[in-house]
């Protein structure tokens, strides 16, 4: 790992921390701001939830957030996983406090069942929502070393681990089933993915995913990583068959380098992030591929991220807007959004959306039911914000209009992980 560390010191105080060599798509942390306090939820209605994970290595924890008619977030409670979480060595430098993934906390369309990753405990666990608040159902075994991201088909649940038990840097994916109260137990389903990481897990999976019709699992690997030691960045899609077992790994090129995270759009068109450059000094890319139900991926368009280390991705319920967390490295970190046309053409859309806060290290992204709000994650990582969520209400036109963030004393832990909302 290179880490670079470079401070200033200045009316605005800013600290910029550097990792090229293992891939975390935040490079950096920029403080400038205490979080806005946003809308007040006095007289709201509480119409959903929204969930992260604290990840933290001494016991994990997923929090819950009640989720008001304006937009704004209030803590409701932090439930214990059973497991614990991990630190990842990746961009802000060793023993990151995050993991550096896409859907490490996932819940379900009828917003009764949640699962989250135990990245240090090598499991998954999974909550039922009740009158009372989120109550623990089970943990599971993930089927590998250090799951990092899930995917969620009606009553079955994939588990995307950066290595497989043997303890290699070929990582897999593993299937679990999912009972009415939320139970899990094994489908039988274990596939390694299509790449040999290197040993410095540079090229880890970063993300993955049911295509709408659960027909076709997706998995994006860095491969090459980093450090370039390995095979090109890729797609891997597995078939998932009637009995919920995926087959084997097919590989597919990716448009542009280093693809990180992705969401479906309505239509089977997958938006992917590609990093492009580890250095932060060139703009990423966001791309559309058409998947069909026999695993094939075909490129449809590509176009700049206008950010730098663009990695997390929330596409709309109407699959009409896209939009992308720029995660930066020594530069702003815009959301930045795009249409995506019916045959999956890719539209930039101005201007961007940034945080009122000032926020530099900002990673998840989740829109709520209806896609009336977007929420992003900004954990911390470094001096500065305690870790926080930052709201936004879209407007007609797919814009984003900031409203605010949750509350300092909202405690995330500094490894905040993974959002799910609904």
């Amino acid at each position: 790992m290179v880490t670079q560390l470079r401070s200033q010191l200045a009316a605005r105080s800013w600290l910029v921390v550097a990792g090229a060599a293992a891939g975390l798509c935040f490079l950096g942390l920029w403080v400038l701001a205490a979080p806005g306090a946003g809308a007040s939820t006095t007289g709201q209605r509480v119409v959903g939830a929204v969930y992260t994970q604290t990840n933290s290595p001494s016991g994990n924890s997923v929090v819950v957030f009640n989720r008001f008619a304006n937009g704004k977030l209030k803590k409701r409670q932090s439930v214990p996983t059973g497991g614990k979480g991990s630190t990842q060595s990746v961009g802000c430098g060793p023993g990151c406090p995050i993991l550096d993934s896409q859907t490490a906390v996932v819940v379900s369309k009828s917003g009764k069942l949640v699962f989250a990753v135990n990245a240090g405990s090598d499991t998954v666990t999974s909550f039922r929502k009740t009158p009372s608040g989120l109550k623990r159902v089970s943990q599971v075994s993930s089927g590998g070393k250090m799951p990092e991201s899930l995917a969620l088909h009606g009553n079955l649940l994939y588990v995307l681990n950066v290595a497989t038990e043997n303890g290699t840097s070929t990582g897999n994916i593993y299937g679990l089933r999912i009972s009415s109260s939320g139970k899990l137990s094994p489908v039988g389903s274990s596939r390694p993915l299509a790449n040999l990481a290197p040993p410095d897990h540079s090229a880890d999976p970063r993300a993955m995913d049911f295509k709408p019709n659960g027909k076709v699992i997706v998995v994006t690997e860095l491969a090459a990583g980093f450090m370039g030691t390995g095979p090109p960045g890729r797609i891997d899609t597995f078939v998932v068959g009637s009995n919920g077992k995926a087959g084997p790994a097919v590989a597919h090129p990716t448009s542009d380098a280093l693809p990180f995270g992705f969401a479906f759009d309505n239509r089977s068109h997958v938006v992917v992030s590609q990093i492009r450059s580890p250095a932060g000094n060139v703009d990423g890319s966001i791309s559309t591929y058409k998947v069909t139900d026999s695993g094939g991926v075909t490129p449809i368009d590509t176009k700049p991220s206008s950010g730098i280390l663009p990695c997390w991705v929330a596409v709309s319920s109407d699959g009409r807007y896209a939009y992308l967390v720029n995660t930066g490295a020594g530069h702003p970190a815009p959301v930045t959004r795009f249409r995506v046309g019916s045959t999956g053409t890719l539209t930039p859309l101005s201007p961007p959306a940034a945080s009122r806060s000032g926020e530099f290290a900002r990673t998840d992204a989740a829109l709520s039911r209806g896609s009336t709000f977007l929420y992003v994650l900004a954990p911390k990582v470094g001096p500065g914000n305690a870790s926080h969520i930052d709201e936004y209400r879209r407007t007609a036109n797919g814009g984003l209009k900031f409203i605010g963030s949750t509350q300092p004393g909202a405690n995330i832990g500094i490894g905040a992980t993974g959002l799910a909302a609904r």
